[in-house]
């Protein structure tokens, strides 16, 4: 059985190797997968005090990746893993961190994208 909550997340940074490419922000969307090992109490009692608040889960991320720039959207992923495992704080929550670059600066490429994951 699986548990898990899904987040997609858009935002713009400073995400590029490239000078021309560090002048203005880019748009990158994040998908955040959080599996729980065994039921969530938030199934049975509805109360959000009882999961995580992907409101406040998404201004954590907004705070942590606005005072930040990057170079790839791989150390973006990375970071962005780090950062959650902190907030979380549980080591059970396995997590699935996917960063896509929408139209990357590369003749005919539509979107880039890097998964770091537990699984």
């Amino acid at each position: 059985m699986v548990r898990q909550l899904n987040m997609r997340y858009e935002t713009d940074i400073i995400l590029g190797n490239e000078d021309f490419e560090k002048r203005e922000k880019r748009r990158i969307i994040v998908d955040i997968c959080l599996r729980f090992p065994k039921k969530n109490r938030a199934c049975s009692s509805d109360n959000l005090g009882d999961t995580i608040c992907y409101a406040q889960l998404s201004n954590f991320i907004n705070d942590k990746l606005q005072n930040s720039d990057f170079n790839l959207i791989e150390r973006v992923a990375d970071f962005l893993y780090e950062e959650i495992t902190f907030y979380l704080n549980d080591k059970t929550i396995l997590k699935r961190i996917k960063v896509a670059k929408p139209e990357p600066p590369v003749n005919n490429l539509e979107s880039a994208s890097f998964i770091y994951s537990d699984w």
